[in-house]
């Protein structure tokens, strides 16, 4: 007597079961989006303030980076 489930038997029934997979997946994925999005309403004040600050933030490191780069320039302009 053979093994009750073929090799040929579990690629038959991957083949069927994968779309119906791939189908809850997409649902599942689609879904979780229009929560976000729901959710991203509540939260867009919030969320832009954050981004205003990081803007700001990132806006003083890069000034902060320019000066030290100044600085190291003449330093080695000095030291040759």
């Amino acid at each position: 007597m053979g093994p009750i489930i073929s090799s040929g038997m579990i690629i038959s029934l991957f083949a069927i079961a994968a779309p119906f997979v791939f189908v809850l997946a997409v649902i599942a994925i689609v879904t979780g989006r229009k929560e976000k999005s729901r959710r991203g309403d509540k939260m867009s004040d919030e969320d832009a303030k954050m981004m205003d600050e990081i803007y700001r933030g990132l806006r003083d490191l890069n000034r902060r980076i320019d000066n030290l780069e100044t600085l190291y320039n003449d330093k080695k302009r000095k030291e040759r």
